[in-house]
């Protein structure tokens, strides 16, 4: 279908119902979403939703050529936190705000182009005006207002349509990573008494309970916002897990390569539905399966075998996901040209490998703690892992050649499932894959 077909269809549905547009990772969803946005702008306020703000920026400049070739252009303006704007710096400036003197009477900013960034409105905003408040004093003034997952409560009221990008992430869990050591430090104690969540938790309290300056306040209020989630402690970090639920009261045009199995469920909307023409090759193995009660074993072993397997196809720089324990088990013995990255860090969302012509996907199994909550929150576990490690492969089928085409990066590059726990997961891998069993050669 012509893309121009297609997003007057889009419209047409839209009216009526929500819309998922499924399509292979390199179609251009993205693309197709902002040109439906700018359309659907001249008449209604339509919000842009991504992940992350660096998402977001990325994508500014196409939005923005997409306004400078359209006649009589929709407004556009890219909203940040508090965060990004705050004199202080802190991590919850909200919490400090009445104590500024820059929070009165921010001022309403009448900027030129079409297409603003909080960057732009934070050099305009007088020296005397928190440019936070003038960015929220102004929105009114914009057709589409763009901003992270963490913006959508905030702006979904001023909005008619929203539009969300990695529409799957709405499905998975939103895990944020600490350092043991560093909380021992803002704590004033030692590594070795945090062995718990509940130790955490208390000492955090008491922290918070004392005469602290606004710096060491601000750091232990966000923590004490993320120990609010499930957590838990892993290879010497404590991670905290949170979940997104879907905006309502809003229409939405939501787009993803990767929808979980049986996402969105019956009643949400209409979904539409791109299928690849050309599917990367990836190799899962049947006979290996590494479990934290075993400490691992073998998995260093493994891996140095799956990569020399990978050279055979000329493969040289590989990308290895792995949980935060399993990557200290791997770390010490990673051979020449391999990378470790952590399945549910920082890494998963929106940041491209294309320098990378392999990957190695280790299982992304999540604690009990944190797969009981997904349970609570009537989300599958198993659809949560097996979604992530998919999402995990897309990050290195990205062009990282002159002029390559997205077919030939698909045809060259290689996914590996390294846990027999993927086989079970077939079926659904195969919508995304060549799907073919790992045989390695006998050592």
């Amino acid at each position: 279908m012509e893309r121009s077909v297609l997003i007057e269809e889009i419209k047409r549905r839209l009216k009526n119902n929500n819309v998922l547009l499924v399509a292979p990772t390199g179609w251009g969803k993205t693309h197709l979403m902002l040109r439906l946005a700018v359309e659907l702008a001249r008449e209604v306020k339509v919000g842009l939703f991504a992940p992350t703000l660096t998402l977001l920026i990325k994508k500014w400049p196409e939005l923005r050529q997409i306004l400078l070739s359209s006649q009589s252009p929709p407004r556009a303006v890219l909203t940040a936190g508090a965060g990004q704007y705050c004199a202080f710096r802190y991590q919850i400036p909200q919490r400090f705000c009445r104590r500024c003197k820059l929070y009165r009477s921010p001022p309403v900013l009448q900027l030129e182009d079409r297409a603003v960034t909080f960057e732009e409105i934070e050099k305009a905003t007088p020296e005397s005006a928190c440019g936070y408040w003038a960015q929220e004093a102004s929105l009114t003034q914009y057709d589409i207002v763009a901003g992270h997952y963490g913006r959508l409560a905030k702006l979904v009221g001023m909005i008619n349509y929203a539009f969300i990008d990695e529409a799957h992430e709405y499905y998975l869990p939103h895990i944020t990573s600490y350092a043991i050591s560093d909380i021992a430090e803002l704590l004033g104690v030692s590594a070795e008494e945090l062995d718990s969540i509940v130790a955490i938790k208390e000492l955090v309290e008491d922290k918070l309970n004392s005469d602290l300056d606004p710096k060491n306040e601000d750091e232990l209020y966000s923590l004490s916002l993320s120990l609010r989630g499930t957590c838990w402690i892993e290879a010497q970090e404590l991670h905290c897990m949170d979940l997104y639920d879907m905006p309502r009261g809003v229409r939405i045009f939501a787009a993803t390569a990767t929808p979980p199995p049986g996402w969105p469920p019956e009643g949400w909307g209409e979904r539409i539905e791109i299928e690849p023409t050309i599917r990367p090759r990836a190799f899962i193995e049947r006979e290996a399966a590494f479990y934290f009660r075993d400490r691992y074993e073998g998995a260093a072993l493994q891996l140095f075998y799956i990569t020399r397997w990978l050279q055979n196809f000329g493969i040289k720089n590989i990308v290895v996901f792995a949980t935060s324990s399993l990557r200290n088990n791997l770390i010490y013995s990673l051979p020449p040209g391999v990378r470790l990255v952590d399945v549910w860090g920082k890494m998963r969302v929106g940041v491209d490998l294309p320098e990378y012509e392999g990957a190695v996907i280790y299982s992304t199994t999540l604690p009990p703690s944190a797969r009981r909550r997904l349970r609570a929150e009537n989300r599958d576990p198993d659809v949560v892992e097996i979604t992530q490690a998919v999402q995990l492969a897309g990050r290195i089928l990205r062009p990282s050649r002159p002029e390559e085409r997205y077919e030939d990066v698909l045809r060259r590059k290689i996914i590996v499932f390294a846990d027999a726990r993927y086989w079970k997961h077939k079926e659904y891998l195969q919508r995304y894959f060549d799907v073919q069993e790992l045989r390695l050669p006998p050592q």
